[in-house]
């Protein structure tokens, strides 16, 4: 009986809730619309999109650099002492906290890297994250190299202690930290560019106290990312001038002919003075080349450090500061295109001093 009656209240639940289900009143009146969000295709496709030639040609010229296809990642990634420069993620900790960067590094150099990319998501994150004056490891001395500031910050010399005494047995970075890679590093444009940090060695040539180049309205970029009309796979974002002749440059146009372009007698002389001190440096045991043997095989200047004091090799100060002026020289792979007569200057002042 009990069961029975369980079972008719259930029933009198089900039918009530039919009849309120069934005399529901009309509908009310729509509320005011919310605001619409943003188009996600109309928000990406400001940079993403077969429309944005110029931004998709970039990102095929930067397929193309070495930035994007050398050995910068792939031999320090993982070294938190080449962070800042090696990686992307190391050099925007660096910029952020003013010191180099603490960890490690994991991602390549890539758009990110330069830009703020993806920060509001429009063609506003294309600024460069670098645009005040550089501050040069070496000398503490800032310069303003223009649009090319981001390019300085890393392309440019290593701290060293300075020669100072007459002869130098130990060879150190910074403090009592000894170093077997005494020297500039690798890369030297920033300091060759600048005039700060090679050493002014006297001879036969004046050193000049300008460079010619420094009046170039955006510094680096003006030659690095000039534009060739009938190759859009040349200059741009690929930052390369293998093929300086062809690259139309205005700021060149200038002052040079077609044919001032290419490699010239007084920069052919520069490059014959720099394997002419190599040589000597080497014959005299003050050069190392046991890590000159590039990925491909050849030769690779980059790998020439200064032969260190546990070989028994001993320098003058004078004699330290040629040597010195080699590698920042030779490092900076420009033949002197980044600072002629500088370059011509201490190159053939140098290569004197070991003559005599």
């Amino acid at each position: 009986m009990e069961i029975l009656k369980k079972f008719s209240m259930l029933l009198l639940i089900v039918a009530s809730s039919l009849v309120l289900w069934n005399c529901e009143g009309p509908a009310g009146k729509d509320g005011i619309a919310g605001k619409d969000g943003t188009d996600g295709n109309a928000t990406c496709g400001e940079c993403h999109s077969d429309a944005q030639t110029d931004v998709n040609l970039k990102f095929n010229q930067y397929d193309l650099s070495m930035h994007n296809t050398g050995v910068v990642y792939a031999d320090e990634a993982g070294r938190a002492n080449c962070a800042s420069c090696h990686t992307g993620d190391g050099f925007v900790e660096a910029l952020k906290t003013g010191t180099p960067a603490t960890s490690n590094g994991t991602s390549k150099i890539d758009c990110k890297t330069c830009h703020p990319i993806h920060d509001k998501y429009a063609k506003a994150d294309f600024a460069v994250r670098v645009t005040a004056p550089v501050k040069l490891f070496i000398t503490d001395a800032e310069y303003d190299f223009k649009t090319g500031n981001i390019c300085a910050t890393c392309h440019q010399g290593r701290k060293f202690n300075q020669p100072d005494t007459a002869e130098v047995f130990v060879f150190k970075t910074t403090g009592s930290t000894t170093y077997n890679r005494y020297g500039p590093h690798y890369g030297t444009p920033a300091n060759v560019f600048a005039m700060k940090g090679p050493f002014p060695i006297t001879g036969p040539e004046a050193i000049p106290t300008t460079n010619v180049h420094a009046n170039l309205a955006q510094g680096c970029v003006t030659c690095h990312m000039g534009k060739l009309s009938t190759n859009p796979a040349a200059g741009g974002h690929t930052f390369q001038m293998a093929a300086a002749e062809l690259i139309e440059v205005e700021a060149c146009k200038t002052c040079h002919t077609a044919d001032d372009l290419k490699l010239t007698p007084k920069s052919k002389e520069v490059a014959a003075m720099l394997k002419e001190t190599r040589d000597t440096l080497i014959a005299r045991g003050w050069l190392d080349i046991s890590q000159t043997v590039g990925h491909d095989g050849g030769y690779q200047i980059l790998g020439e450090y200064i032969a260190q004091s546990k070989t028994g090799v001993r320098f003058t100060k004078e004699e330290l500061q040629v040597t010195l002026n080699y590698l920042f020289l030779a490092k900076d792979r420009s033949m002197g295109a980044h600072n002629p007569r500088y370059v011509y200057a201490l190159v053939k002042n140098g290569l004197e001093k070991l003559k005599q």
